[in-house]
């Protein structure tokens, strides 16, 4: 099978989305603010993988973006990291859209979660 140019350029879109989204779900993980004291603290990989039921060596490879992120990982890490999903795609104008969908979604959640305490 012969690559194209326009399939090397589209996998290269699609990896440095992967990269991007990577770099967002680290900074998410480092600048984690405490909601009862206001400081911030850094939750570890392990904590995040915990959460999305994955190892920490796959979210080192998700901010690494040398792994696709599935959507329900994805998910779960926003949930965890109490993060609008909008937060991860902010950057990929093509993608608001549904991630706004999501972040109605998203709300939703947070708000039954928050009744159930």
């Amino acid at each position: 099978m012969r690559i194209t140019r326009e399939y090397k350029r589209n996998l290269e879109k699609d990896n440095q989305f992967y990269i991007e989204l990577g770099k967002k779900l680290k900074q998410a993980r480092l600048s984690k603010v405490h909601k009862f004291s206001g400081k911030s603290f850094i939750v570890t990989q392990s904590a995040v993988a915990k959460a999305a039921n994955t190892t920490f060596q796959q979210i080192q490879k998700y901010e690494k973006g040398i792994n696709r992120i599935p959507l329900i990982n994805l998910i779960k890490i926003a949930k965890f990291l109490r993060r609008p999903l909008s937060y991860f795609l902010s950057d990929f104008d093509n993608e608001d859209p549904i991630a706004e969908n999501f972040n109605v979604a998203f709300q939703n959640e947070i708000e039954l979660l928050g009744e159930q305490e």
